[in-house]
Protein backbone atom coordinates (compact mmCIF):
# COMPACT_ATOMS: atom_id res chain seq x y z
CA UNK A 1 0.00 0.00 0.00
CA UNK A 2 0.95 3.61 -0.43
CA UNK A 3 0.86 5.99 2.55
CA UNK A 4 -1.90 8.05 0.91
CA UNK A 5 -4.11 4.94 0.68
CA UNK A 6 -3.40 4.09 4.34
CA UNK A 7 -4.36 7.63 5.39
CA UNK A 8 -7.66 7.35 3.51
CA UNK A 9 -8.47 3.88 4.84
CA UNK A 10 -7.45 4.55 8.48
CA UNK A 11 -8.11 8.24 9.24
CA UNK A 12 -6.94 9.65 12.56
CA UNK A 13 -5.30 6.44 13.81
CA UNK A 14 -1.88 5.17 14.80
CA UNK A 15 -0.66 2.61 12.28
CA UNK A 16 2.02 -0.02 12.87
CA UNK A 17 3.44 -1.17 9.56
CA UNK A 18 6.30 -2.91 7.82
CA UNK A 19 8.17 -1.12 5.05
CA UNK A 20 8.15 -3.43 2.02
CA UNK A 21 9.96 -1.03 -0.29
CA UNK A 22 11.90 1.99 0.90
CA UNK A 23 14.81 4.17 -0.09
CA UNK A 24 17.14 6.67 1.57
CA UNK A 25 17.94 10.10 0.23
CA UNK A 26 20.63 11.82 2.29
CA UNK A 27 19.51 11.28 5.92
CA UNK A 28 15.83 10.67 5.22
CA UNK A 29 14.15 7.29 4.76
CA UNK A 30 11.15 7.25 2.42
CA UNK A 31 8.71 4.33 2.51
CA UNK A 32 7.36 3.59 -0.97
CA UNK A 33 5.28 0.48 -0.19
CA UNK A 34 4.07 -0.71 3.20
CA UNK A 35 1.98 -3.42 4.81
CA UNK A 36 -0.31 -2.38 7.66
CA UNK A 37 0.09 -4.75 10.60
CA UNK A 38 -2.08 -3.09 13.23
CA UNK A 39 -3.95 0.13 14.06
CA UNK A 40 -4.57 1.90 17.34
CA UNK A 41 -6.20 5.00 18.72
CA UNK A 42 -3.54 5.33 21.46
CA UNK A 43 0.12 6.01 20.65
CA UNK A 44 1.33 3.96 23.63
CA UNK A 45 -0.41 0.85 22.32
CA UNK A 46 1.13 1.40 18.89
CA UNK A 47 4.57 1.85 20.44
CA UNK A 48 4.21 -1.38 22.44
CA UNK A 49 3.19 -3.33 19.35
CA UNK A 50 6.09 -1.84 17.38
CA UNK A 51 8.49 -2.84 20.15
CA UNK A 52 7.16 -6.42 20.19
CA UNK A 53 7.55 -6.77 16.42
CA UNK A 54 11.01 -5.20 16.38
CA UNK A 55 12.21 -7.40 19.23
CA UNK A 56 10.93 -10.54 17.47
CA UNK A 57 12.67 -9.73 14.17
CA UNK A 58 15.45 -7.15 14.09
CA UNK A 59 16.05 -7.52 10.35
CA UNK A 60 12.66 -6.17 9.28
CA UNK A 61 11.70 -2.50 9.00
CA UNK A 62 8.79 -1.73 11.34
CA UNK A 63 7.45 1.75 12.04
CA UNK A 64 4.48 3.42 13.65
CA UNK A 65 3.00 6.74 12.59
CA UNK A 66 -0.21 8.67 12.93
CA UNK A 67 -2.24 9.02 9.75
CA UNK A 68 -2.56 12.78 10.28
CA UNK A 69 0.95 13.03 8.80
CA UNK A 70 0.72 14.00 5.15
CA UNK A 71 4.15 12.67 4.20
CA UNK A 72 5.91 9.63 5.54
CA UNK A 73 9.55 10.61 6.09
CA UNK A 74 11.84 9.05 8.66
CA UNK A 75 15.00 10.89 9.69
CA UNK A 76 17.86 8.41 9.99
CA UNK A 77 20.26 8.94 12.84
CA UNK A 78 23.74 7.54 12.79
CA UNK A 79 24.72 5.97 16.11
CA UNK A 80 28.31 6.16 17.23
CA UNK A 81 29.80 4.66 20.32
CA UNK A 82 28.76 1.71 22.39
CA UNK A 83 25.16 0.97 23.29
CA UNK A 84 23.82 -1.35 25.96
CA UNK A 85 26.87 -2.96 27.47
CA UNK A 86 26.01 -6.01 29.55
Amino acid sequence: MKWEDVRNQYPDQWIVFEALQAHTDQDTRYVDELAVIDRFSDSRDAMRRHHELHKANLTREYYFFHTSRVELQIIERKWSGIRGLR
